[in-house]
């Protein structure tokens, strides 16, 4: 039997990212390339606490204080059990437990490679467009692709899902800034984000000449990144701006929900590079923790995706977009400052009692 062509593009998508890897030209950094971080991290960690560090292998570290002991496999640490693990690794499943529970979550579908053309019906209804991952198992934006706006995009972003995992999910995108929320035995340790682009208007200038101002470019640039920025695009249309609007002197308007743009839609991930403890509301802390008992974690980082997190979920239209059983130390902390993050103390303090 002759291979379709859906097969034939999906196993030269799967050879490309094999030579990606083999060659390390995926431009991605993952949580298994930062062994050596994280190695200096938790053994600084320990010398603060006064414990004894020892390699059992490459990623695999043993920490011992006063006859107790706990072992940490890079980022994994010894927490949640193998159901919990992998039941907050299936998308579709959590979605619906904490819809259940009155969550706010995106609307979602599930589909097979061979069935993505039966899920355009699914992308008409979000004008604004859609993203399409793995609905099981991934980590760090692996197989995600996000502002697929046309059938060919769905087509290409469903292929690259399928790579990580047979059953794929498909949601409509939500504006706003992504934020993580470190929730551990029931208690918010600190919250995170990756900080979007905000300007603030003078009630003169359009959105676009306040973005050509902020950046240094020309007004053909400044053209030619409306026109190919998928993010300053959506993020505008979504708050039914566009770049000639002229908002009122002082008002703070989210241009991007990432700092650096991106014309392609590309492979994404989500790096989240502010402490925002301080700003985030009680009603947000008490989602994660809701959603971190719902999922039935001792240590949970929950994803949102919101425009305002002063505010509840309902209020800014954003939504609970990922819970993450092993979430990186990595985005906690300032390794050009901090020796490791302070959340850490706290973990191996109870690790260790």
């Amino acid at each position: 039997m002759k291979p379709t062509p859906l097969k034939l593009q999906r196993l030269f998508l799967r050879l490309h990212k094999i030579g990606e890897q083999i060659t390390g030209t995926s431009g991605q950094t993952y949580v298994w390339h930062r062994v050596d971080e994280y190695r200096r991290m938790w053994q600084k960690a320990a010398d603060h606490l006064g414990a004894e560090f020892s390699i059992l292998t490459g990623d695999l570290w043993e920490i011992r204080k006063n006859g107790k002991k706990t072992r940490i496999l890079n980022d994994k640490l010894q927490f949640d059990d193998p159901v919990t693990l992998n039941l907050a690794g299936m998308k579709p499943v959590v979605y619906r437990l904490l819809s259940e529970a009155k969550l706010r979550v995106p609307e979602s579908r599930c589909y097979k490679l061979e069935d993505w053309y039966d899920v355009s019906s699914f992308l008409k209804r979000h004008p604004h467009g859609c993203a399409v991952k793995p609905a099981h198992g991934t980590s760090s934006g692996q197989g995600v692709t996000t502002h697929v706006m046309t059938l060919q995009e769905l087509k290409k972003a469903s292929i690259l899902a399928s790579l990580y995992c047979h059953e794929l999910l498909i949601e409509p995108m939500i504006a706003g800034e992504s934020y993580r929320l470190l929730v551990f035995k029931g208690d918010v340790l600190q919250a995170v984000r990756r900080r979007g682009l905000r300007l603030t208007a003078d009630g003169t200038a359009s959105i676009a000449e306040l973005y050509r101002r902020h950046s240094g470019i020309t007004e053909t640039q400044g053209r030619r990144i409306a026109r190919q920025d998928w993010d300053f695009r959506f993020t505008l249309s979504y708050q039914e701006l566009t770049p000639d609007s002229i908002p009122a002197a002082g008002q703070q308007i989210l241009v991007r929900s990432m700092g650096e743009p991106k014309a392609s839609k590309a492979e994404v991930r989500t790096v989240y590079d502010e402490d925002v403890s301080g700003l985030v509301c009680a009603a947000l802390k008490n989602d994660a923790v809701q959603a971190a008992k719902i999922v039935g974690s001792d240590f949970l980082g929950v994803d949102f995706i919101t425009t305002d997190p002063t505010v509840p979920l309902a209020q800014s239209g954003g939504v609970i977009n990922e819970v993450n059983t092993t979430p990186g130390m990595h985005h906690h902390y300032n390794p050009t400052t901090e020796a490791y993050p302070k959340v850490a103390i706290q973990l191996l303090k109870d690790l260790l009692g």
